[in-house]
């Protein structure tokens, strides 16, 4: 039995080795692909200025404005669309009201539904940036309440009237932008819940709310 394993194992162990170096070529494979998708995947930059269907004839327009990490986007969406034969005037786009702002994924750029069609930054001074609320006032949560801001820096402690009038940070996929910029043209229905909260208007009541706290 031990001259037959001293055949037999060292057959295995070459075996062995053989599938294992296999195994890590075809892993270090897959990171690479992985790898080669990713920087695919976030070649977006701060200002692209990028088309959101509303119907096969007419598109409205939205454009990214901050990156707080890799994996979150913070979109506006103009109250504008136009056809999707006209030749779009990204300078011109870029001057109509906000309607909406709030984070996202980039989902719908990675898979090109959301064209981007230029970039513009000049404009992005003039966006205001919602503040939100952290914690709970209460005792069951140490730290208590807090003002942050959108990058989620606390800026302030707040009382639980404070709380009260603020909303939490959330995120949204990609798709609610777009149904609620077609609800908002009349071709869906308008629903409070889930388009309330991307509603630019909230976004300047949070900072209305975050400057009378600091000054308080």
């Amino acid at each position: 039995m031990k001259e037959e394993d001293q055949l037999i194992n060292p057959i295995l162990t070459e075996d062995y080795r053989t599938k294992e170096i296999k195994l890590r070529n075809q892993k270090n494979q897959k990171n690479q692909k992985n790898q080669q998708t990713m920087a695919k995947r976030f070649k977006i930059t701060k200002g692209d200025i990028f088309t959101i269907p509303i119907t096969s004839d007419e598109t409205g327009f939205g454009q990214l404005v901050e990156l707080p990490d890799k994996y979150t986007l913070i979109i506006i969406v103009f109250n504008y669309k136009a056809l999707t034969t006209d030749i779009f005037d990204v300078g011109n786009i870029i001057k109509k009201d906000i309607l909406f702002l709030g984070y996202t994924n980039d989902a719908k750029l990675y898979h090109k539904d959301w064209e981007i069609i230029g970039n513009r930054t000049d404009n992005l001074m003039n966006v205001s940036m919602p503040c939100f609320k952290l914690g709970l006032p209460n005792d069951d949560y140490p730290d208590g309440a807090r003002l942050v801001n959108y990058k989620g820096d606390v800026i302030a402690n707040i009382n639980k009237s404070q709380f009260d009038k603020l909303s939490f940070e959330t995120e949204v996929g990609p798709i609610r932008f777009e149904k609620a910029l077609r609800a908002h043209f009349g071709l869906e229905e308008w629903i409070p819940d889930n388009y309330d909260k991307i509603l630019y208007e909230k976004t300047l009541e949070s900072v209305k709310i975050a400057e009378e706290i600091l000054e308080s």
